[in-house]
C-alpha cells in the first residue's frame, strides 16, 4: 500500500520515508532483523535500537518463546480478574529480594502495582503520590481539629489564655479570652482551608522524559510534547540535575504551611507546621530522550537531602535503564539512590509481553489505592508469567545476564570511544553506562553542505544518519527523542564482537562523510535501490565563498529547489547523482519540503537569504494544496522568527497566485522574476 493511502500514522511514515527508514521487517531473533527487500528478499539488519530498551534478551529469546508456547498450550488463563496470581505475586517477591541485596534496606520493602506501559505505570506512579498526600492532608487535619478543641476546652473552662502572639494574630481587642479565641479560630481555619487546598506540587528534572499519557505528559520536560497539552493536568517544576540550589529554590517557592492552635502550661499559642504541598519528584537515572545522560552519586545525595527535609517522595523511572541494562537490575542502585517509588516496565516483557510495575514503599502505600485505581488489562495472567520467567533468567547463574550487560556495554563504549578520539570534530561525546550508551554528533547546521547543514539545523540530523547507517551498512540505530544529534545504542546482552565491529566499521565511515562534508553519500543510499553509487570516495566539499564586502541591503527569498540543476547547486556534492535519482530524491522529500534559511548569498550587490522550498516540477503542478499549505508554513516561520518582509521566487509565486495566496498576514510578500538557479549563480536581478 502506497503510504499516501494509509491511516495509520501515515505523516510520521511519510516523514521516515525521506531518510530511508520506512521499511518493513519480516523476522526477528536475537539482535538481528530480517529486512524486506524492494524485490521480496531479506536482507538481515543489525538492530541497535532493542525495542527503545525493551529487548534487553533480544528478539524471540528462546527460553521466553518456549514459556509462551507452553503457557498457551496449558490453556491457561489469560484474564482472570479479581481471582489469585500467584506469578504476580513470585514476580513481587524476587523484586523485593533484588531490592535489597542492590539497596541493602532490611525493611517490608515495596508493594506492587501492575499496568501496561511504561507510561501508565508512571500515571500510577503519579496518582498514588497524591493519594498519600490526600491521606496525609486528611491525618494533618485532624491533628489540628484536635489541638485546637483541647485548646478551647482549656480557653472555656478558665484553665488557659491566649498568649500575646495568639492574640495578635486573631486580631481583636476583645477582653475575654472566649472571644479572642473565637476570632483566632476564625483567623486560622480560613489560613488552614486556603494552605491545605492547595494543588499538589510535583518536581522534575530538565530534559526527564516519563512518557505521553495525561500525567505523564505533565512531568516530561520538552515543550515541544508537553506544550499543547499543558492544560490538561498537573504540570512539574522543573529544575536542572546539577543544580540543587535551584530545587531549593523552587521548594521556598512553593512551601506552604498550617496554623496549629495548642495548648501547654496554660498558654494557649499557634505554631507552624509544614503542609503536605510536595507530592513528589520523578528522575531517570539515566536520562534516555535528554541523550542518554547518568546523574552522578553526588547529584543522587543532594537530591535526596531535599526530598528528606521536605518529606517528598522520590519516584524512580527504571522504564528504561531498568532489568539489568546497566549492570544491575536497577541503574539507580549505582548511585545510590533508593526511591520511594520505582517503574519498570519495556525489557519485563521478554519482548513479548507488555507490562508495567509500579512499585510503592511499603511505608507509604495506601490500601485504598487498590480500590480507586484498576484496568481490566493489568496483572493478567500472560503478561505476570512472561515477567516471572524474564526476573528468573535474569537471576539464573548468580546473575550472570548483569555482568554480560557490563561487559558487552565496556566493549561497545572502548569501540564508540576509538571512534570518537579518531574523529573528535565529528563526535562530541559518547556516554551513558552498561547497554544504554549515546552518542552525541556534533551539530553541522554550519558545515560547507547545504543539506546537511539544514537537516542539521531542522533538527533532523540523527534521523538522516539513522538512515544512512541502515541503508548503507544495515545498522539500526534512532536518535533520542529530545537531544536529536544523539544516536542511542540499546542491543540485548547476546550482541557479540562482530557485531561490534559492525558498528565501529559503519560509524567511521559515516563519521569521513560528516568530516567531509559529502552528502552524496547521505541521500545516494536513499534512493539508489541497490545500485552502486556514482563514486565510492569521500569528496571534502569546499565552503560556498562569502564576500566580505558590504552588501548594498538583503532580500528574503523563499526558492524552490524544483529541478536536479537546481539541487546540484542548492548542494554541490550531489553533483555527481544523476538526473533521476536527484529527480527521486526531491520527490521523497516532499513531506519534509522546507529546511531553516542559508547563510546570505550574494547576487550582485545584494545578499540573498534563501529558505530553500523542496518541491518537485510535478509537485509544483499536481499538488498545488500540499505545496501552499507547506508554504504557508514557511512563511509563519518567518513572521514568527521576526521577519516583516519576505519573496517568493517566479514558481512559488506562480503556485500561490494560483490559489490566491497573494498576501499574508503581518508579512509584506512579494514575488521576484528569479529562480533559486539564478540565485546560486549569481544572475538573478533583484
Amino acid at each position: 500500500m502506497n503510504r499516501s493511502q494509509e491511516q495509520a500514522d501515515r505523516f510520521f511514515g511519510q516523514l521516515m520515508s525521506t531518510v530511508g527508514l520506512d521499511v518493513e521487517y519480516r523476522a526477528a531473533e536475537g539482535d538481528e532483523l530480517a529486512l524486506v527487500t524492494a524485490d521480496g528478499g531479506e536482507v538481515p539488519v543489525l538492530d541497535l535500537i532493542g525495542g527503545f530498551g525493551s529487548l534487553i534478551l533480544g528478539h524471540h529469546h528462546p527460553e521466553v518463546v518456549a514459556h509462551v508456547r507452553a503457557f498457551l498450550d496449558q490453556r491457561r488463563p489469560v484474564y482472570a480478574q479479581f481471582a489469585r496470581n500467584d506469578d504476580a505475586q513470585r514476580v513481587t517477591e524476587l523484586l523485593n529480594t533484588v531490592l535489597r541485596r542492590e539497596f541493602g534496606f532490611e525493611d517490608d520493602g515495596y508493594a506492587a502495582v501492575f499496568g501496561n506501559s511504561g507510561a501508565e505505570g508512571v500515571e500510577i506512579a503519579l496518582k498514588h503520590a497524591e493519594l498519600d498526600r490526600v491521606f496525609r492532608i486528611g491525618a494533618l487535619g485532624e491533628q489540628l481539629a484536635g489541638n485546637l478543641a483541647a485548646a478551647g476546652a482549656a480557653v472555656a473552662s478558665g484553665d488557659a489564655v491566649l498568649s500575646p502572639e495568639a492574640r495578635a494574630l486573631a486580631g481583636t481587642r476583645a477582653d475575654g479570652e472566649a472571644g479572642a479565641f473565637a476570632a483566632l479560630t476564625a483567623v486560622t481555619a480560613e489560613h488552614n482551608a486556603a494552605q491545605l487546598a492547595k494543588p499538589p506540587v510535583f518536581f522534575a528534572l530538565e530534559g526527564g522524559f516519563h512518557g505521553k499519557l495525561v500525567g505523564s505528559l505533565g512531568m516530561t520536560h520538552n515543550p515541544l510534547f508537553r506544550g499543547p497539552f499543558q492544560a490538561l493536568g498537573p504540570t512539574a517544576r522543573f529544575f536542572p540535575v546539577d543544580d540543587p540550589a535551584a530545587l531549593r529554590a523552587l521548594v521556598d517557592a512553593e512551601r506552604g504551611s498550617v496554623l496549629d492552635v495548642v495548648v501547654a502550661d496554660g498558654v494557649v499559642d499557634v505554631h507552624e507546621r509544614p503542609a503536605p504541598v510536595f507530592a513528589g519528584l520523578f528522575l531517570e537515572p539515566i536520562q534516555g530522550e535528554a541523550g542518554i545522560r547518568p546523574i552522578t552519586a553526588e547529584q543522587a545525595r543532594a537530591l535526596q537531602e531535599v526530598c528528606r527535609e521536605i518529606d517528598c517522595p522520590i519516584i524512580v523511572d527504571e522504564i528504561q535503564s531498568g532489568a539489568g541494562r546497566t549492570g544491575t537490575f536497577f541503574a539507580s542502585a549505582q548511585v545510590g539512590l533508593r526511591g520511594d517509588y520505582y517503574v519498570l516496565s519495556k525489557s519485563l516483557g521478554g519482548g513479548i509481553a507488555k507490562t508495567s510495575i509500579t512499585l510503592v514503599r511499603t511505608s507509604r502505600y495506601r490500601k485504598e489505592f487498590e480500590a480507586l485505581h484498576s484496568s481490566t488489562f493489568a496483572k493478567d495472567g500472560f503478561s505476570t508469567s512472561v515477567a516471572l520467567k524474564v526476573l528468573e533468567l535474569l537471576e539464573a547463574d548468580d546473575g550472570r545476564a548483569y555482568r554480560l550487560a557490563a561487559e558487552r556495554g565496556a566493549k561497545l563504549v572502548d569501540a564508540l570511544e576509538r571512534v570518537r578520539k579518531d574523529f573528535p570534530d565529528v563526535i562530541a561525546d559518547v556516554r551513558g553506562n552498561g547497554l544504554l550508551l549515546g552518542v552525541e554528533f556534533h551539530d553541522q547546521s554550519s558545515g560547507a553542505s547545504a543539506l546537511i547543514s539544514g537537516k542539521s539545523a531542522a533538527g533532523q540530523l540523527g534521523f538522516v544518519i539513522a538512515g544512512y547507517l541502515l541503508t548503507a551498512h544495515r545498522l539500526r540505530l534512532m536518535p533520542t527523542g529530545s537531544s536529536p544529534n544523539t544516536l542511542r545504542v540499546q542491543p540485548s546482552i547476546y550482541v557479540t564482537d562482530a557485531h561490534v565491529d559492525r558498528l565501529e566499521t559503519g560509524l567511521r565511515v559515516l563519521c569521513e562523510v560528516l568530516g567531509a562534508q559529502d552528502a552524496l553519500h547521505l541521500v545516494h543510499p536513499v534512493v539508489a535501490g541497490g545500485q552502486a553509487a556514482p563514486r565510492a570516495d569521500v569528496r571534502r566539499l569546499a565552503p560556498r565563498p562569502r564576500p566580505t564586502d558590504p552588501a548594498e541591503r538583503t532580500v528574503s527569498l523563499v526558492a524552490a529547489v524544483s529541478s536536479a540543476e537546481a539541487l546540484r547547486l542548492f548542494d554541490p556534492s550531489l553533483a555527481d547523482l544523476d538526473d533521476q535519482a536527484l529527480e527521486d530524491y526531491l520527490t521523497l522529500l516532499a513531506p519534509a519540503r522546507a529546511l531553516p534559511p542559508m547563510p546570505p548569498v550574494r547576487c550582485g550587490s545584494v545578499d540573498v537569504v534563501v529558505f530553500p522550498f523542496f518541491a518537485s516540477r510535478h509537485d509544483l503542478g499536481a499538488d498545488v494544496a500540499g505545496v501552499v499549505g507547506d508554504l504557508a508554513a514557511v512563511l509563519h516561520g518567518a513572521r514568527t522568527a521576526g521577519l516583516t518582509a519576505i519573496s517568493l521566487d517566479r514558481d512559488l509565486g506562480a503556485v500561490a497566485g494560483a490559489v490566491g495566496l497573494t498576501a499574508f498576514p503581518g508579512l509584506a510578500l512579494d514575488v521576484v522574476d528569479a529562480d533559486l538557479v539564478a540565485v546560486l549563480t549569481g544572475t538573478a536581478a533583484l
